[in-house]
């Protein structure tokens, strides 16, 4: 009977510190995409990230260690999200944007890390937005990964101060304006993203 207290209580433990290990990771991730963001908008480049240099005769390359579940399932998140898009602004318009609404409403569902999940209207809102809004706008594309990080980040409400909620709505505000997305379909979006990041407290 000890022994069983003794198993029950460490893996009780166990349990509790991969939980924190998902929460520090997305956090994490959320607090990263703000200061990109924030880079991004003091004339700092956030699309493709400085490479290191090249180290001449390096050692025999080890073993990488494995990537964290967690980690590996938020670089996933935003990669799906940046195709689609990507995708959305290869589209003719929006009727034919709407052929990437399954994968959108999917990827978007996924995009929360934790299990404070928005709701299937507030997401449903949202993908008709995005897909209004994104169809044709070719000239979004070098904008689509921070957009695509700024939307992850805001589906992880409870990972954000007021000020980086606020921080990323303008960000993709100030993304789709200067796209030429008109101002209403804009207005639709952000209002959709500070919804779900409300919902995701």
């Amino acid at each position: 009977m000890k022994a069983l207290v003794i198993l029950a209580v460490t893996l009780a433990f166990v349990s509790s510190a991969l939980a924190d290990v998902n929460y520090n990771l997305a956090i994490g991730q959320a607090k990263r995409a703000v200061n990109q963001t924030t880079a991004a908008s003091q004339g700092g480049d956030n699309q493709t990230p400085p490479s290191a240099p090249a180290t001449p005769s390096a050692p025999p390359a080890q073993t990488a260690p494995p990537v964290n579940p967690a980690l590996a399932a938020t670089l996933q998140n935003i990669a799906d999200l940046h195709t689609d898009l990507d995708v959305l602004c290869q589209a003719a318009d929006a009727s034919a944007g709407a052929d990437q609404r399954p994968a959108l409403m999917t990827h978007l569902s996924a995009a929360a890390s934790l299990d404070k999940k928005a709701s299937a209207t507030s997401i449903k809102a949202l993908t008709g937005h995005l897909i209004t809004a994104v169809s044709g706008h070719k000239h979004l594309i070098p904008q689509n990964l921070t957009l695509a990080r700024n939307i992850h980040a805001l589906f992880n409400g409870a990972h954000l101060s007021a000020t980086q909620t606020q921080t990323l709505l303008n960000s993709v505000k100030k993304i789709l304006t200067a796209a030429s997305v008109p101002a209403d379909a804009t207005d639709n979006v952000v209002a959709d993203l500070k919804q779900i990041a409300a919902e995701t407290l």
